[in-house]
């Protein structure tokens, strides 16, 4: 099973949370609705807001806040704010990680599903995974390439 980092996980739940709330919210309150720990809730959102996707305000009134407009931000430069290589495999992005590579037929399979991969992501805005109206139903992937770059040219 392919796996995504928690932290990303966490780190679209936080940005979804906060994007539909459409307002400060402190740790303790983020927590509850997310079920989640605050403590590792800080964590995650410490990439989120120096990349910055988020907002934190100190003080007794502080809490973190959506710094991006939902429609002008793509899920996967939320992801990339985190931190993360969002690559199948190393050798997607590295030649040099594997001493395969060179002639190794599976690895353009691999690089082929990253791309479709970021894509599909670049394509979809916070506000249509909000709003569940993208042209990509959570449940599918655009059928080829050009349906990609329609959406991402739209």
């Amino acid at each position: 099973m392919l796996k995504l980092p928690t932290n990303i996980r966490y780190g679209i739940r936080l940005v979804i949370t906060l994007a539909q709330a459409n307002r400060r919210m402190n740790t303790n309150e983020l927590a509850r609705e997310m079920d989640v720990s605050p403590l590792y809730l800080r964590q995650v959102a410490i990439p989120l807001e120096k990349n910055g996707i988020i907002k934190g305000t100190k003080g007794a009134k502080g809490g973190y806040s959506l710094h991006v407009e939902p429609p002008k931000v793509d899920l996967y430069t939320i992801i990339k704010a985190m931190n993360e290589d969002f690559s199948l495999l190393e050798c997607v992005d590295c030649s040099d990680a594997c001493p395969r590579s060179e002639d190794c037929i599976s690895r353009e399979l691999w690089i082929g599903l990253s791309r479709t991969l970021r894509d599909t992501l670049q394509a979809m805005s916070l506000k249509d995974l909000i709003d569940e109206k993208t042209k990509f139903p959570l449940g599918g992937l655009p059928k080829n390439r050009s349906e990609v770059r329609h959406v991402q040219n739209a």
